[in-house]
């Protein structure tokens, strides 16, 4: 009997840790901008320069792109959020609101196109000039992994 129990016990140990690998966050960073921030083990970059990073995988694709206005203050971030919402051309943007991110003062809005739900959000350091739109679109059993990576950018 104590053979049996063992054994169930090693095989529930064992699957909680593969689900917590599996589930594991790992850092990126974004080194032309000096941004770091959290995202699912197995995420593939797919640009990283400059102008933009994005990287993704079948459920959730992050994309940030540095933003050019030097004279950018907390008050345009939701007119900034707007704006990429229309061009982007999302439908049913739902709730808009204004975030800290570790070092970063944010403001985002969420919507949906095609099936898929996005967050749109930019951030401000304001200790630097590093400005950045973020937009993460995301399946909706990803959620909680989008929410994670919006909320853990910093910079460095």
């Amino acid at each position: 009997m104590k053979s049996i129990s063992f054994f169930a016990a090693a095989v529930f140990g064992f699957l909680l840790l593969s689900s917590q690998t599996i589930s594991a966050q790992v850092d990126m960073t974004w080194e032309a901008h000096q941004v770091g921030f959290k995202v699912p083990r197995g995420f593939q970059i797919e640009t990283n320069n400059d102008e933009e990073f994005s990287a993704g995988n079948d459920n959730l694709f992050v994309t940030i792109a540095p933003i050019q206005d030097e004279n950018l203050t907390k008050d345009d971030l939701a007119d900034v959020v707007d704006a990429m919402a229309k061009e982007l051309d999302y439908d049913l943007i739902t709730d808009g609101s204004e975030v800290d991110v570790n070092n970063f003062t944010g403001y985002y809005k969420r919507g949906s196109k095609d099936g898929s739900s996005a967050i749109v959000m930019a951030l401000l350091d304001p200790e630097s000039a590093t400005n950045l739109i973020v937009v993460a679109i995301y399946s909706d059993d990803a959620e909680d992994a989008a929410l994670t990576v919006v909320n853990s950018f910093y910079s460095y």
